[in-house]
C-alpha cells in the first residue's frame, strides 16, 4: 500500500507541484524585476561620456576656454560618429537608445586617443 502511495505521488502530484512552484518562481522573479526597473535612477548620459572618455576626448580637441556645452556637444558628436549615428551633438532618441544598451565596460577614447577609428589599409590593385 505504502509503495503505492509513493508511486501515485511521484507520478501524478510531484510534477504538477514542480510546475506549480516553477511557475510562481518566474511571476515573482517578473514582478520584482519590473519593480526594479520601475525604481531605477534616471539615465545619466554626462557620467556615461565621461565613463568612456568622450568627455576627456572632447576638453582635450577643444580650444582652453570653451564651454560645457561645446564640450558635450562634441562630446556626444564623437559618440555619435564612432557608432554610426548621424553626428548632431543632441541627445536624440537613437543615440540614448544606443547609449542604454548593455556594453563592456572598456573606454572607447582612453588616454585622449580614439580607439573607436580604426586607420583604414587602403590596397594598391597594381601591386
Amino acid at each position: 500500500m505504502a509503495a503505492k502511495s509513493i508511486n501515485i505521488f511521484f507520478s501524478l502530484i510531484f510534477p504538477i507541484a514542480v510546475v506549480f512552484l516553477l511557475s510562481q518562481a518566474t511571476q515573482t522573479e517578473g514582478f520584482v524585476l519590473a519593480e526594479m526597473d520601475a525604481h531605477a535612477p534616471p539615465f545619466d548620459s554626462k557620467s556615461f561620456l565621461q565613463s568612456y572618455g568622450y568627455l576627456e576626448y572632447a576638453r582635450l580637441n577643444l580650444e582652453i576656454g570653451a564651454s560645457e556645452e561645446q564640450i558635450l556637444e562634441l562630446a556626444i558628436k564623437t559618440y555619435q560618429e564612432n557608432f554610426g549615428i548621424s553626428p548632431t551633438g543632441k541627445l536624440d532618441d537613437e543615440t540614448l537608445s544606443l547609449m542604454k544598451m548593455p556594453r563592456c565596460g572598456n573606454p572607447d577614447i582612453y588616454g585622449g586617443v580614439n580607439t573607436m577609428k580604426h586607420s583604414r589599409v587602403q590596397f594598391d590593385e597594381n601591386r
